[in-house]
């Protein structure tokens, strides 16, 4: 991969999850705190400048930590007490007001280690990777057996790398100079979570996330793409 002199235009994307997380906490107030730890197992798929799929490139695990804010869509017991537009409307179409209640969303600030190893002609290289960001995410959570829930959301991230670095034979090259790893990134996909109620505030949950990079640019040597899979455990507090 080619590398590039010393840039601050990455820095662009640190300002954005910065400002992110000074506005979340005041923009809502949230009915859940959710805190997560886990792997990220990442693939890299590279693509040369001639188009050609790169496959000596193998995934590697990395650190996956991140902090929550979870809502309900509807909060049907909220809006019940009160004496709203917005609660006649609803009280006037219970199913639309149900199926609302099912949807929650969450938006939180994250820390990935999204890192890859490989080989080629006997040389073997390593890429490893710091990157914070922010995830939004929606979808319905169901109760289906004595307090546990099962929820499917789509998610979307945006991350930003902070330090990495690839190894390559005996040297390190500083990856914060490559323009493939140092622009900021748009994660899509979806999230599996499984939780059980520990007591009225309390649950456990495990989550399995599997997304992968959009709009990845186009270098002189190729574009780089990255779908990493995270597999967490945490715990949710309620408000």
């Amino acid at each position: 991969m080619k590398y590039y002199t010393a840039s601050t235009k990455h820095l662009c994307g640190v300002w954005l999850i910065i400002l992110y997380a000074s506005i979340a906490p005041f923009a809502v107030r949230a009915q859940s705190w959710k805190w997560s730890i886990g792997s990220a197992i990442t693939q890299y798929q590279f693509e040369n400048s001639k188009g050609k799929q790169i496959d000596w490139m193998k995934p590697s695990a990395g650190l996956h930590v991140e902090l929550a804010q979870e809502h309900v869509l509807l909060d049907t017991v909220r809006l019940i007490s009160k004496f709203s537009k917005s609660a006649i409307y609803f009280s006037n179409r219970p199913k639309l007001a149900k199926s609302l209640s099912y949807l929650q969303y969450s938006i939180g600030l994250n820390y990935h280690q999204l890192n890859a190893i490989g080989d080629v002609q006997q040389i073997a290289f390593s890429y490893q990777t710091d990157f914070v960001g922010f995830s939004l995410a929606l979808g319905p959570k169901y109760t289906f057996y004595k307090g546990w829930n099962l929820g499917l959301v789509g998610v979307v991230m945006g991350q930003q790398l902070i330090a990495g670095n690839q190894l390559l034979s005996n040297r390190y090259y500083p990856l914060t100079q490559d323009s493939q790893f140092n622009s900021f990134k748009v994660f899509s996909g979806y999230q599996i979570e499984l939780s059980k109620a520990i007591n009225a505030n309390v649950r456990a949950f495990a989550q399995v996330r599997r997304t992968s990079s959009l709009l990845a640019p186009q270098s002189p040597t190729g574009k780089l793409d990255m779908s990493p899979m995270t597999i967490s455990m945490g715990i949710s507090l309620n408000r």
